[in-house]
């Protein structure tokens, strides 16, 4: 009976070990899967801004509007998906500079509620 319960054991904490490892294996999949997603959109929207005009990217009324949210992008793929165009070098209202340094910022919150964030940033001339 001794040799029977000893033996339970260890195939209790045995399986119970294998579970464990199911578990972070399936987080961190999900985890790639989501910072896979967010980084095709973000590269997604960056090909969009790139093909625009210069002068019209970052004025009012674009839809890459400096520091605004894309429109496009709210919670496309992702729980609480954001990006938001940022341009370093351009101050409002004033010329757009050549050349202009775009950033893309992303934000969403992962399987388990916290909020992740990817960047992406290329510069665009005339």
């Amino acid at each position: 009976m001794v040799e029977l319960m000893v033996a339970i054991s260890i195939l209790l904490f045995s399986v119970s070990g294998a579970v464990a490892t199911q578990i972070a294996s399936k987080r961190l999949a999900d985890t790639g899967a989501e910072t896979s997603a967010a980084m095709a959109d973000l590269q997604a929207c960056m090909e969009q801004v790139l093909v625009m005009p210069v002068e019209t990217i970052p004025i009012a009324g674009s839809p890459f509007e400096a520091d605004q949210p894309v429109a496009a992008y709210e919670s496309l793929h992702l729980t609480g998906e954001r990006i938001v165009a940022t341009y370093p070098t351009y101050v409002v209202g004033a010329a757009v500079p050549d050349p202009l340094e775009i950033v893309l910022l992303s934000s969403w919150r992962d399987h388990g509620g916290r909020t992740r964030t990817l960047r992406l940033a290329c510069m665009k001339t005339r």
